[in-house]
């Protein structure tokens, strides 16, 4: 029998330790979720918290503040046109309820506060669309903003859907392209008619 050098020995037998020391923690670590799906063929799906994901966002407080301060200042600018017009009324309605008021004043003054009254309304719808077209402002630049970081996050962990769940509703928020089947749904819609 053949006697091995030490000289051989020592340094074979670390090599072969560090060999099986690197297969062990090979084997023993534990796929991400997303190599799991990737190897089986399949879509990476995850999902994230609508609801907790915009209460702590920080651009979607500083757009709700700014939102707050748009809806406050275009309540200040309808009670500053508001007020002329409701003065005018009271000064009528003060005026029609005196005895010196004959009865053409009183139909001209009843005339007169119905106009105040449409003139109203007509500011406050005025006012509440302004709101509304502030609020869909601010909810078009959260979305645009909400697609473009998560479709970075997509990109960069591999993730071909993220999904809502929650409170405000459950969808799907980013999907990659290579999913997308709407040409292929709308070729069999329209070949089937």
């Amino acid at each position: 029998m053949n006697s091995v050098s030490s000289k051989v020995f020592w340094p074979v037998v670390a090599v072969l330790g560090v060999w099986l020391a690197v297969l062990t923690a090979q084997t023993m670590k534990s796929p991400s979720v997303a190599d799991k799906a990737r190897a089986a063929g399949g879509p990476v799906v995850a999902f994230v918290h609508g609801d907790s994901l915009q209460a702590g966002m920080e651009f979607v407080q500083t757009l709700q503040a700014n939102l707050q301060m748009q809806m406050e200042a275009r309540e200040a600018r309808l009670q500053e046109d508001a007020a002329p017009l409701q003065d005018e009324a009271q000064e009528l309605l003060a005026y029609a309820n005196t005895e010196a008021a004959t009865q053409d004043e009183l139909e001209i003054a009843q005339r007169r506060i119905m106009e105040i009254e449409e003139e109203l309304r007509a500011l406050q719808l005025a006012a509440e669309q302004d709101v509304f077209v502030a609020e869909q402002n601010m909810k078009s630049i959260l979305a645009e903003a909400l697609r473009r970081n998560l479709e970075a996050h997509a990109e960069q962990e591999g993730i071909d859907f993220i999904l809502n769940w929650g409170l405000s509703g459950e969808g799907v928020l980013y999907g990659s392209e290579p999913w997308d089947i709407t040409a292929d749904v709308l070729e069999r819609i329209n070949s089937d008619q």
